[in-house]
């Protein structure tokens, strides 16, 4: 549900409307009365049962200046509100449940807050009176301003949700090779020492195959490579390699579709999770100069992003528009490191305009000791693992 920059800017262009509000200021919330507090309950509700295609966003920190853009005034640091918090506020006083999410973030180097609300069944009312605020009346925005709706207009509101089927989707979860993901896993949780010595071994030209092309000057030790080695052999002695596929089997296609993925652990442990192309490199013995331009900063780029600003790390994975029948899977597998033995669950929660998210869950269980891993048993792994878990930069090149 979080908006990127690129669709911030976009939203600036387009104008106050159905789906759109801009306000200069953020909403009245910490130490603020109850009317003051209706006012930002308001603004939700009339954006939640306004008819629109797709969801509705608040944008704080935005001052109109029409015809032009609205400027991106920002907010003062002080005083952010918590999501949570506004979450709690809103559904606490609804008699339905509603899907929506608040988020302060920067913009163009200011400080802003976002609310979107995604097209879900309607209408939503109050529980009972609130701030000056009525009891089961349909506050609904036309336009650019809010009223309250009309007889007829709440009417066309259960005509319109019941005219599409639900959202008919499906996640599998599998393994790089694409077959199913499995429920156990025997994995090795090692423990780095506390020191490794630096690497001084190289002989110039030695088991390069272009070695005769190569001068002391263009290869050199690296120094760093046991210390390297040990970050490859405990991340990669632990991991669960993932990938996810969504297909969808709706009527209608799914637009602006992604998936955000987050592992859990059922008892005391926890799991690390980041994009399969953000592990480490195999390490290598030298340091080439060939290699470094052989290795451009945009081969490395990730494409899909770990948001790690909120409580628990969230892997986001845009999908964009899946049309009916139509599957799609991930550009990147994902990481799964779990912390140690124990149960764990994979959770992915499938978002798109069409649909309220649709949650989708995978256990499995991680078994394997925590066992340390000092030089001598470093360097037997990088000499003599059958699996070649370190290899030499020839093999890799």
């Amino acid at each position: 549900m979080a908006l990127n920059d690129q669709s911030l800017e976009q939203l600036r262009f387009k104008g106050e409307g159905a789906d759109l509000d801009y306000k200069a200021e953020r909403p009245k919330f910490k130490g603020a009365t109850d009317a003051e507090k209706a006012e930002l309950l308001k603004d939700i509700l009339a954006m939640a049962n306004s008819h629109r295609e797709g969801p509705a966003y608040i944008l704080y920190g935005f001052k109109e200046d029409a015809p032009n853009p609205p400027e991106v005034v920002g907010l003062p640091l002080d005083g952010a509100i918590d999501d949570s918090r506004i979450q709690q506020f809103v559904n606490e006083k609804l008699d339905t449940k509603l899907n929506f999410r608040y988020e302060e973030r920067m913009f163009q180097e200011k400080h802003i807050a976002v609310v979107t609300i995604p097209k879900q069944p309607r209408p939503f009312t109050l529980k009972k009176p609130y701030g000056g605020l009525d009891k089961d009346v349909v506050y609904i925005r036309r336009g650019s301003s809010t009223s309250t709706a009309l007889a007829r207009e709440i009417a066309m509101m259960g005509a319109a949700d019941a005219a599409r089927p639900p959202a008919n989707a499906a996640v599998e979860f599998r393994h790089e090779d694409n077959k199913p993901l499995g429920n156990e896993f025997d994995l090795t949780f090692y423990e780095k020492a506390d020191e490794y010595p630096d690497y001084e071994t190289y002989v110039p030209n030695e088991r390069w195959p272009i070695g005769s092309f190569l001068s002391p000057g263009m290869s050199r030790d690296n120094r760093d490579f046991w210390r390297e080695a040990a970050d490859f052999v405990v991340q990669f002695k632990r991991l669960i390699r993932i990938r996810i596929k969504v297909s969808n089997g709706s009527a209608f296609a799914l637009t602006s579709a992604k998936v955000e993925v987050r592992v859990v652990g059922t008892d005391e442990s926890d799991a690390e999770l980041l994009p399969y192309g953000d592990m480490p490199d195999v390490p290598r013995k030298t340091d080439s100069i060939l290699h470094n331009v052989m290795r451009s900063p945009a081969m490395d780029k990730p494409t899909v992003v770990v948001d790690r600003r909120g409580d628990y790390p969230v892997c986001v994975i845009q999908l964009g528009t899946l049309l009916p029948g139509e599957t799609a899977v991930a550009d990147d597998d994902l990481a799964v490191l779990p912390s140690g033995a124990g149960s764990y669950a994979i959770r992915v929660r499938l978002l798109a305009q069409e649909t309220n998210p649709l949650a989708f869950e995978h256990r499995f269980e991680a078994h394997g000791e925590h066992a340390p891993l000092d030089f001598v048993r470093l360097e037997e792994i990088v000499s003599g693992s059958p699996e070649q878990e370190v290899r030499e930069e020839d093999e890799h090149d």
